[in-house]
């Protein structure tokens, strides 16, 4: 990364994860207001609750598409049938002057890095996959077919969060998002923070690539 942009975080979890409630409670924090939420475009259909330009800026698969020929996404990913991607001149733009956190799949937190190679990824980790199973349920916003798509790749997102730089463990709100302001706020190091990942939060993620 050019040393005279801002920092970019990557957040990125399996669906379910909790990425969206944690961002949101983080960024009630008055700390917060001087940090930029990068927003995605996309051409998934708009749920009940989602504003234009707040959430996604929605477009049709035509002018996504031919926004990624024009080369105007930094990074896109397809998810079950929907295309999403990053804005490559609204994050150089404000990265000249504010940090800036991306909210991504792995796939996307894997593009950025390749471009931006002092971008920190961070993994959020859910409890458990009867936990995430629940929350998938619980918010009905996918048909079971999707449900059981979105379990059956949250394995693979597990085991790509490995080689992330930071890994939060989703099991305790709180603690979870006091992880997240002292990656952001503090500076936390990235070998201080692992030396505190225990064993059990290794052993947990180990079984959960099986």
């Amino acid at each position: 990364m050019n040393k005279n942009l801002h920092k970019l975080f990557v957040i990125s979890s399996p669906s379910g994860g909790g990425k969206t409630s944690l961002l949101k409670a983080f960024f009630e924090d008055q700390r917060a207001k001087e940090i930029t939420m990068s927003i995605s475009h996309t051409t998934r259909d708009r749920r009940d609750g989602d504003l234009e330009g707040k959430d996604y800026f929605f477009i049709s698969e035509k002018d996504f598409l031919k926004k990624q020929k024009n080369g105007d996404f930094i990074e896109t990913a397809n998810v079950f049938g929907n295309l999403y991607g990053t804005d490559k001149n609204f994050i150089y733009s404000e990265l000249q002057s504010s940090d800036v956190i991306l909210e991504l799949d792995w796939q996307g937190a894997e593009s950025i890095k390749k471009i931006f190679s002092d971008a920190f990824l961070i993994s959020l980790i859910p409890p458990s996959y009867d936990d995430l199973e629940n929350r998938l349920r619980g918010r009905a916003l996918d048909s079971d077919d999707i449900i059981s798509k979105r379990l059956s790749q949250s394995r693979k997102e597990v085991s790509k969060c490995l080689g992330f730089d930071f890994l939060i463990l989703n099991d305790e709100f709180d603690k979870a998002l006091k992880d997240l302001k002292d990656i952001i706020f503090n500076n936390l190091e990235i070998m201080n923070f692992k030396s505190r990942v225990s064993n059990e939060l290794t052993k947990y993620l180990l079984d959960l690539t099986k």
